[in-house]
């Protein structure tokens, strides 16, 4: 607990930035639906009914992998960068953009279906997209912290020793790795299956 108070303590403008960057995204993601075109919005609703229409009949293996695929190469892509200089302003991009996804797909959920949507979307969101986006906000913290005093011991020309923030940085990315690849067998092998309950008890 002292821990993460003294955390807190000495990174609070990148945690309240990041908090910031978390509300901007999930907003402008939910408002980017509405500013589709009609086409592209009803392109977006299709693809939503063909998933939930052939939930019992998903490929396993196909989604699984893309779920690994896409979450595994974002995590390594802010632990490359976190050892860059050039590395802050992609971290923040990134986790936008899985913020901007997440508020992008609750709302195209629940404007499809109303009510039933409502509970469609939590069942989309938790536990594991919770999981999965506090997963991406705690390894783009600590990628920051590194880039942040990576980028003070260029300008400053001081010599800080970061071998401490690195062991720490490529802990929490194994930790970020193993938590994802859980979230990723959740999504793709027990969310469909409590979706298609919830369909054929409101069915």
């Amino acid at each position: 607990m002292d821990k993460l108070k003294n955390i807190f303590k000495v990174n609070k403008r990148i945690i309240l930035c990041l908090i910031v960057i978390t509300i901007i995204g999930i907003i402008s993601g939910s408002l980017f639906f509405y500013l589709l075109s009609n086409n592209d919005r009803e392109t977006v609703i299709k693809s939503i009914e063909d998933f939930i229409n052939n939930i019992n009949s998903i490929n396993y293996s196909i989604c699984l992998k893309s779920n690994l695929v896409i979450n595994l190469v974002l995590l390594l892509i802010i632990f490359i960068f976190s050892l860059t200089i050039i590395g802050i302003p992609i971290i923040i991009i990134i986790y936008y953009f899985k913020t901007f996804s997440l508020g992008f797909s609750l709302v195209a959920i629940i404007s499809r279906y109303g009510f039933k949507g409502t509970l469609y979307a939590i069942i989309y969101l938790f536990p594991h997209n919770i999981i999965s986006l506090l997963t991406f906000l705690v390894l783009s913290l600590y990628g920051l912290i590194y880039s942040f005093k990576t980028l003070h011991n260029f300008t400053k020309k001081t010599n800080i020793n970061l071998n401490n923030s690195f062991a720490k940085l490529k802990t929490v990315l194994l930790i970020s790795i193993i938590i994802i690849i859980l979230c990723s067998l959740y999504q793709t092998f027990i969310m469909p299956k409590l979706l298609n309950f919830i369909l054929n008890l409101l069915n």
